[in-house]
């Protein structure tokens, strides 16, 4: 008969003890910064619909209530008619609503441009966001739309974007050669080496920014390499591109890189003072000038005035 087991000694529980405590804290170094990831992505993609009340009227400007029937749905837009033929497409930064960057939308129907801007994903209830790529597939669907209308000549659409639609505009043009002119303003260069600086940092700061890659491709089911106007926008060329950035804003560097790999077709300003999307507030006379020259220069034929 075996003798009964001997009860563990104070050693053998002190030592137990001990690695339960270091697998409880390597599980907690992973789990934490894991889980703070996935919450940021989830917060980023399924952010609400950030709805503007304010309508083109408000600026003093006629407009149509506009619905567009989308590969992935339908979303409403406001088409403010314009008196050139020519049209720019605002798409809209993030979660905002059709009233996104109706300021902008104003400078350009004082001057005789007709505008189209639209509401994002989230509050045409579509999906969640994918911080650009996606989005690409709706300004697609706004371009259809614009080529069926009459009153609008194909061969002079243009489009503007900001902060993520800054990133939607360049690919977009680079995937729609109808898009005739892109003025990007604020937008990343390359989301994963640039805006998240994926692998750099220290190991918990890693682990985080890894977490948010990886729940980006499960929520968004799009890679985050995907997310690189500065690898496409060498493709846009001839067609013109104006970068527009901040003097204070964290992705200057994503725009430099930009217009390295456009080539000479494009061209960047840096508002001296200017943070992320102030460029107008701070040079409200340089960005009407600056603007509308470009895009009469490249949808109307009128100037060619471009810098470099």
């Amino acid at each position: 008969m075996s003798a009964p087991p001997r009860p563990p000694t104070k050693r053998h529980r002190w030592r137990r003890t001990l690695t339960l405590a270091a697998v409880a804290v390597a599980l907690t170094f992973v789990a934490v910064p894991s889980a703070l990831g996935f919450l940021t992505t989830y917060r980023l993609l399924y952010a609400p619909c950030g709805e503007d009340p304010r309508t083109p009227a408000d600026f003093g400007h006629p407009w149509e209530d506009v619905t567009i029937a989308g590969r992935e749905g339908r979303f409403r837009a406001y088409f403010i008619p314009g008196a050139n033929g020519a049209v720019v497409i605002i798409p809209p930064a993030a979660a905002s609503g059709r009233g996104n960057r109706l300021h902008e939308a104003d400078v350009l129907a004082r001057h005789g441009y007709a505008v189209l801007t639209f509401e994002s994903r989230r509050c045409a209830g579509i999906g969640p966001l994918s911080l650009g790529y996606r989005e690409i597939g709706e300004v697609g669907d706004a371009l259809a739309y614009l080529e069926a209308r009459g009153d609008v000549n194909s061969a002079r659409i243009g489009v503007l974007g900001f902060s993520s639609a800054g990133a939607t505009a360049v690919m977009a043009a680079a995937r729609y050669p109808a898009l005739r002119a892109v003025v990007a303003e604020g937008g990343y260069g390359d989301f994963a080496e640039g805006t998240l600086a994926l692998g750099t940092g220290g190991p918990l700061e890693v682990l985080y920014k890894e977490a948010i890659a990886l729940s980006y491709r499960l929520l968004s089911g799009v890679e985050l390499a995907k997310l690189s106007p500065q690898s496409v926008i060498g493709s846009i060329a001839p067609r013109p591109i104006l970068l527009i950035y901040g003097s204070r804003e964290h992705s200057l560097g994503g725009a430099r890189t930009q217009l390295a790999a456009a080539g000479a077709n494009a061209a960047l300003w840096v508002v001296e003072g200017a943070g992320h999307g102030d460029y107008l507030a701070v040079a409200p006379h340089e960005y009407e000038a600056r603007v509308i020259a470009f895009f009469d220069a490249a949808l109307l034929g009128l100037v060619t005035t471009t810098e470099r």
